[in-house]
């Protein structure tokens, strides 16, 4: 099986009554042969949803330090199907 190193790229918004908020995160998934890239909008689960590939605590913090602007490289490598389109409110790039 080829499994990826995975990375979530924050988009907070930059004006506006909410700003600093987490809108987006675009994920890429990357091999030695190849890159995925897909953003998922923020609905509230992302902590939930990283628990599945990361224990609850870690997925805190992923969530925090992406909250706070910050790239986040995920530990370990994923199979594309455990990772792809199953966080947040997902859609292809």
């Amino acid at each position: 099986m080829k499994t990826y190193k995975l990375v979530a790229v924050p988009f907070l918004l930059r004006e506006g009554e909410f700003r600093g908020h987490l809108e987006t995160v675009t994920f890429v998934a990357a091999s030695e042969e190849q890159t995925h890239k897909w953003w998922s909008v923020n609905v509230g689960t992302f902590e939930s949803d990283f628990s599945k590939v990361v224990s609850p605590e870690l997925a805190k913090h992923i969530v925090g330090r992406l909250r706070a602007g910050e790239t986040v490289e995920f530990p370990n490598r994923y199979e594309l199907a455990e990772v792809q389109g199953r966080f947040g409110g997902s859609w292809k790039d």
